[in-house]
């Protein structure tokens, strides 16, 4: 009798695995057909998914790993906890699009518009961001360690306690940003306009500032420690608590240790 109704229950569990894997499978074909902008948790990892509209698409928590959204339009999709590692972003359009908590670990962004986009918790570390549009994105509490940056647009964004750890913003646009409670060690920020950004408790230990743009940018409480500002302009900065024994200063000068 014990041996009937556990071969009944493993039938019955195996006949719902066998369901939920058919409309997982319907779901993906859906998509990939055009017919539907929603794929929650589907598997779509390597797909070519160039130049489509999804404009609102529910690819929360979605397997994307390595997929291609060459210049797809992205706005306002719900990519939350979806698994992007290596996906091809170049081009494409992601106005506003959520990607909290999302995996985007050596993703590529290259000229992408992530304007007004979300990436809080989201780990973003080797992307490749160049030129990327990031005004107003929300990047608080986001892994940024060793991205690439370089001539990315990121004013008025937030970097609150995200870390850039070795990350290179040469010449990115900055300004205005908070990156209050960052870290951002050994970072590049040559030439960079950070002009009226937050930078205040932030960690810049050994960071390259030289010819970089802090004018009115608040520093106070921030660690310098270490860091190159040669020739950075400085100007009308608050500097109010910040640390910088070993620095070198605009001026060439070393700032002395304590």
């Amino acid at each position: 009798m014990l041996r009937g109704v556990i071969g009944l229950l493993v039938a019955w569990g195996a006949a719902l695995g066998g369901a939920g894997g058919v409309a997982h499978a319907q779901s993906v074909e859906a998509f990939l057909s055009g017919e539907t902008t929603s794929c929650p948790s589907c598997d779509l990892s390597g797909q070519s998914l160039k130049r489509l509209d999804l404009t609102g698409a529910n690819l929360a928590g979605a397997n994307l790993s390595g997929a291609s959204f060459h210049r797809s339009n992205l706005t306002d999709a719900d990519l939350t906890n979806a698994d992007l590692t290596y996906a091809n972003l170049n081009a494409a359009v992601l106005v506003n699009a959520d990607f909290t908590g999302a995996n985007l670990t050596g993703a590529l962004f290259y000229e992408a518009n992530a304007s007004g986009a979300t990436f809080a918790g989201a780990n973003l570390s080797e992307a490749r961001l160049r030129k990327t549009r990031l005004i107003l994105a929300d990047l608080s509490g986001a892994n940024l360690t060793a991205a690439d940056l370089e001539e990315a647009r990121a004013t008025n964004a937030s970097f609150v306690d995200a870390v850039l750890d070795g990350a290179n913003l040469y010449l990115a646009v900055v300004s205005r940003a908070n990156l209050s409670g960052s870290t951002a060690r050994q970072a590049t920020f040559v030439e960079a306009s950070l002009r009226g950004t937050i930078f205040s408790g932030a960690v810049l230990i050994g960071s390259d500032f030289y010819k970089a743009d802090l004018g009115d940018a608040d520093l106070s409480g921030a660690d310098f420690r270490g860091t190159r500002l040669l020739a950075a302009i400085m100007r009308n900065a608050n500097e109010d608590g910040a640390l910088f024994a070993g620095a070198i200063m605009p001026d060439n000068n070393v700032y002395p240790q304590p």
